[in-house]
């Protein structure tokens, strides 16, 4: 079990790839992905509360390539995982360093063809496991549409406490949608 970075250290110590879980693995993404993530990020109904509209083939390869080339050492970075299933690529994982003192956004998204297999609890577990102990981050929190219950699930296996219910406060394609915060900290995470 990897220990956590002391706060004197920069956050730049970085993991040794792969994560493993039980069934899955999880690491940083490669432009090769971007045929996989276009599984499920050109899906409207996955992508309808992922704050951006659905990807074709131009959009996943360009940022695949972004992502796989990104650092991630200070705030505004972002650290996108692919999750690997028996050899394929069914789901993504991200920490987005937030402004703050030692504060991380997780994200998670999977294949629809996956879904219900409790893979997304497991993939983001990890993740925020990773948040902790490698990167030695303070407090993990996830942006979720109140609509997304099964996102809001995947937060409260995880540990999480709902913390705000910001009302109405994104539009898109002219419907409000009410935002919940949820989070967890680093001594909370056993």
């Amino acid at each position: 079990m990897p220990t956590s970075v002391p706060a004197s250290e920069p956050y730049r110590v970085g993991p040794a790839w792969p994560v493993t879980t039980e069934r899955l693995t999880l690491r940083p993404v490669v432009p090769d992905d971007a045929a996989a993530f276009l599984g499920w990020r050109s899906s409207p109904e996955v992508v309808r509360y992922m704050y951006q509209p659905p990807w074709d083939l131009a959009t996943a390869e360009q940022k695949l390539r972004a992502w796989s080339e990104a650092p991630f050492e200070e705030p505004g970075d972002v650290l996108v995982l692919a999750v690997v299933l028996d050899g394929g690529v069914v789901g993504e994982t991200l920490l987005k360093w937030a402004a703050g003192p030692r504060q991380v956004e997780v994200g998670y998204a999977m294949h629809p063809g996956v879904g219900g297999k409790g893979l997304a609890t497991e993939a983001a577990r990890a993740t925020v496991r990773l948040a902790f102990t490698r990167y030695g981050f303070h407090r993990v929190f996830a942006r979720i549409d109140e609509e997304n219950h099964a996102s809001v699930r995947v937060a409260e296996r995880l540990g999480m406490r709902q913390e705000a219910r910001l009302l109405e406060s994104d539009l898109r394609d002219g419907v409000w949608s009410t935002e919940l915060v949820y989070a967890i900290l680093d001594r909370e995470n056993a």
